[in-house]
């Protein structure tokens, strides 16, 4: 499995010409090309947007949820895949524009000298979309999944989204703004690391890969296996918990193999602090597990994880350590997760 590629899209203005700033970066296009009316769609949300850069809109609170995952890219860069919860109260289908401007922790827009106009910061990443909203979960949120690119660093990520559809594209309908900072990690040194770990609500294997053009709206699909985050961290006793991650940096053996063991341990968590409940069969990365033809240096990646069956759980509250070592050079690491069981 290859890592993540970036691809850059064709590149279309919307600020300069139709909002009245003058934007440092034109906007990407990940899909087809889009409608005049859904144009304009994307005009008003980045119109927003520049408010909030400006300093004349203050975004307070959450209009909606937000959650994001870390994967290794290319160029030096990490792939960072979202998934956006909006109460299905809040948007009517079929469809919702969507807006993205990703900034440098603190970067405003900047006053033009003599009435000139105003400047926007250079995006690390900009893009606008028009997403099918499908169905609504069974907790009554439709559920949005994308991605972008970006160099580790502190940024603030603007997203602007709106229903989709408006008859003259004058007003975008039921307009939300969310500004979110985040920090990206650095998955490009020397040193031992690994994705963020999924939890997945299941893992789908795809006859072949989506094209690559297609890519920000397959965020979560890795080569043939497609992930569906799962969106909450409760489970019943009658599911599994289901989860999957990446293995970055391995040092090699003299054959050029990596030697990695993963091992799972579950704690039940109390007042009285954590206990050991079970474990499971650790996973080993080396010359007699993978499959022949293995080669690092093609791209070919760890794919670790475990599907474990919640059956044996009691109804508890839990943390699963996973600790990652490198036999080749002793490196290690451990991720720990919460989840809580319930009975069926």
């Amino acid at each position: 499995m290859r890592s993540i590629g970036r691809r850059r899209p064709a590149w279309r203005s919307l600020f300069a010409a139709l909002v009245g700033i003058t934007a440092t970066a034109s906007l990407g296009y990940a899909q087809e090309e889009p409608t005049e009316a859904q144009q304009q769609e994307y005009v008003k949300l980045a119109t927003i947007v520049g408010a909030a850069l400006q300093g004349q809109i203050v975004p307070t609170g959450e209009p909606f949820g937000w959650a994001n995952d870390f994967l290794k890219s290319s160029d030096q860069t990490t792939f960072v895949p979202f998934t956006l919860s909006i109460e299905r109260t809040k948007l009517s289908p079929p469809a919702a524009a969507l807006y993205i401007f990703v900034a440098e922790r603190g970067a405003k827009a900047t006053a033009g000298a003599d009435g000139s106009p105003t400047v926007l910061p250079m995006p690390v990443f900009e893009d606008a979309y028009n997403v099918d909203l499908g169905g609504a979960n069974a907790d009554g949120f439709y559920e949005v999944r994308r991605g972008f690119w970006a160099p580790a660093g502190d940024y603030d990520v603007y997203l602007a989204l709106s229903e989709s559809g408006v008859p003259d594209g004058t007003e975008a309908k039921n307009p939300m703004m969310l500004k979110k900072p985040l920090s990206v990690p650095d998955m490009w040194t020397n040193q031992l690391s690994t994705s963020t770990v999924i939890l997945a609500e299941r893992v789908e294997s795809l006859a072949e890969p989506p094209p690559p053009e297609q890519q920000l709206s397959n965020p979560y699909t890795l080569g043939t296996m497609r992930i569906v985050p799962k969106g909450t961290l409760d489970y019943l006793t009658s599911e599994e918990l289901s989860m999957v991650f990446l293995v970055y940096n391995p040092g090699l053996d003299a054959n050029g193999m990596p030697d990695v063991i993963v091992e799972y341990a579950f704690n039940t968590r109390g007042v009285a602090g954590d206990e050991f409940f079970n474990v499971t069969d650790p996973q080993e990365f080396n010359a007699a597990t993978l499959p022949p033809g293995f080669d690092m240096a093609a791209g070919h990646q760890l794919v670790a994880g475990q599907a474990v069956p919640l059956t044996a759980f009691p109804a508890a509250d839990y943390r699963l350590e996973i600790k990652v070592t490198d036999n080749t050079n002793g490196a290690s690491l451990i991720h720990n997760v919460d989840f809580t069981v319930s009975a069926s």
